[in-house]
């Protein structure tokens, strides 16, 4: 199996190293717009640099491609990648429109192509076990669900819908994987850390369920929690005859260039969503834990939150 990748920044290298983990030669290569950083990432990583994505995507030794590029170039990339008749790891956010992700939908069973979303925090595997658990009937009635990221960054990258975008779809595709479609959302935001004072640096999205559930989605980039269990990145399910909890901060390593690059929880996820995608989608045709059809949930809710951020009140939300 051999896997390249179109776009080669720094969440490149957190799954070209789990693909080293699993196989020494399943990483085939990759594009990246910047031919001298194409360059770098080979040099360090291995792999052929492709002059171009066609030259890439017409390689018949490649099995799937990953896109890894910015979220405006996902659509094109993905479909131009199942039309060559190569399954896709997508990353998140997975397409500007939730229209755009009901297209790939459609290319993607024309071609007989898996298109599998990156939602990597799903596929911990302390993440499916209590959803096991909750399947089960373990916890009793669902009652209520947090999803909390605490973790400061540079107030130099604040721009409007960073935090919706690239934040916040983490806890609405994990919300999903645990209590499926809520039928209302309420959000409310602030700025008190990026310099783009236009820029939400804190979110709260209140999920109504139609049986009573209710969801709690906080992010935040604005400050790290230093208490003695940080609410870095924590994940907790209520029920009525039981409850979990799935915490990160567990191993921690080094000292991070990025946040969360000294969390090992976070670099598991990564090794975790790729043995997925090669071990269950590709070698056994199992849908993904997280399909595109939940993507475009994740992205109706969000589009729903956004538009209770404007209103600034409770909206129903249309998933048709």
């Amino acid at each position: 199996m051999k896997i390249a990748i179109i776009g080669l920044g720094k969440v490149a290298e957190l799954h070209v190293q789990a693909l080293r983990q699993i196989g020494p030669d399943i990483f085939a290569g990759g594009w990246n717009r910047s031919a001298d950083k194409a360059e770098d990432f080979c040099r360090r990583f291995g792999g052929t640099v492709y002059p171009s994505v066609e030259a890439l995507l017409a390689d018949n030794e490649i099995d799937a491609v990953l896109v890894a590029t910015s979220t405006a170039s996902h659509f094109e990339f993905a479909r131009r990648g199942l039309a060559a008749g190569k399954h896709v790891l997508l990353e998140k956010p997975l397409c500007e429109r939730s229209e755009q992700i009901r297209e790939l939908a459609d290319v993607a069973a024309r071609y007989n192509r898996i298109c599998m979303p990156s939602h990597n925090y799903v596929y911990a595997e302390n993440m499916r076990r209590l959803r096991a658990h909750i399947e089960d009937g373990r916890l009793g009635d669902v009652v209520n669900f947090w999803a909390i990221y605490n973790k400061r960054h540079d107030a130099s990258i604040g721009e409007p819908d960073l935090t919706m975008r690239e934040l916040m779809v983490h806890h609405a595709y994990c919300m999903l994987f645990f209590l499926g479609r809520p039928s209302h959302v309420y959000a409310t935001g602030t700025n008190v850390h990026f310099d783009d004072k236009r820029a939400h640096d804190q979110l709260m999205i209140t999920a109504e369920y139609a049986d009573g559930k209710i969801a709690n989605l906080w992010g935040s980039f604005s400050a790290d929690d230093r208490s003695r269990e940080p609410w870095s990145c924590y994940f907790k399910v209520l029920g009525t005859e039981g409850s979990g909890v799935v915490p990160w901060d567990v191993t921690k390593f080094g000292q991070a260039s990025i946040p969360f690059w000294d969390d090992a929880t976070y670099w598991d996820s990564f090794l975790q969503v790729e043995q997925y995608f090669l071990n269950e989608c590709l070698a056994k045709a199992s849908p993904p834990l997280s399909t595109l059809a939940d993507a475009y949930d994740a992205a109706v809710i969000l589009d729903a939150a956004r538009r209770s951020l404007v209103e600034k009140r409770r909206i129903e939300i249309d998933y048709t």
